[in-house]
């Protein structure tokens, strides 16, 4: 069963016995989940298809942009995007337990507080417990603050030129783009050598584990 199979399952059985009111904003934070998840798989298909393109303008018109602010804007938004799933799960959260919360109140961090406060012994708080304290989700925590609230994350890009096979004539250009290790830094490093469409890719699918665990919790 895929992440969001498990949503929207999570959706109708949490939508049952519950009363009009709650059952729908359940319903709709659901698939504002499900939305999120998928803007971060966008996100991630777009970098890969720039990935591999130099940091040179297409054409010459006015509205073009180059390369690297294209893949900018999607790294930002992918980050952006898929730590919004935990944002928004958090609503579901919200709702299911009736905890009062003011809906423009509602995250991941503020829930997280709730459930410690006032614990029921439900698998949900120590779900959120255990996903605070893994390295992926302080690591999308710090490039989504650094986006969101900071300043473009940093990215390293090399271009090196390969000989290409004797029946072909010039070099073949090869762009290597690498993520920063601490976002938040002002003098950024790329020692862990992040890949960028491999990190990003291994984001997105521990991401979408997390949230089929508490789909399947909640």
């Amino acid at each position: 069963m895929s992440v969001y199979e498990k949503i929207r399952e999570m959706s109708d059985r949490l939508s049952r016995d519950t009363p009009r009111r709650i059952s729908s904003r359940i319903a709709l934070y659901s698939s504002g989940v499900v939305a999120k998840i998928k803007n971060a798989e966008y996100a991630l298909s777009k970098i890969r298809e720039l990935s591999s393109q130099s940091d040179n303008v297409t054409t010459s018109t006015e509205q073009d942009f180059f390369i690297s602010e294209k893949m900018q804007f999607y790294v930002d938004s992918f980050f952006a995007f898929l730590y919004s799933a935990f944002d928004i799960i958090s609503h579901v959260i919200n709702q299911k337990y009736r905890m009062g919360l003011n809906e423009k109140e509602v995250s991941f961090d503020k829930v997280k507080r709730n459930l410690n406060s006032n614990p029921q012994g439900n698998n949900i708080q120590i779900l959120f417990d255990k996903a605070s304290k893994k390295k992926y989700f302080k690591n999308l925590d710090k490039f989504r603050n650094c986006s969101t609230h900071r300043r473009e994350i940093y990215i390293k890009t090399t271009t090196e030129t390969a000989t290409p096979g004797y029946s072909t004539s010039g070099n073949i250009p090869i762009v290597r783009r690498v993520l920063c290790d601490d976002p938040l830094s002002l003098n950024p490093k790329t020692k862990q050598n992040r890949e960028l469409v491999d990190y990003c890719t291994d984001m997105l699918d521990k991401v979408k584990s997390e949230i089929s665990r508490m789909s399947l919790r909640i």
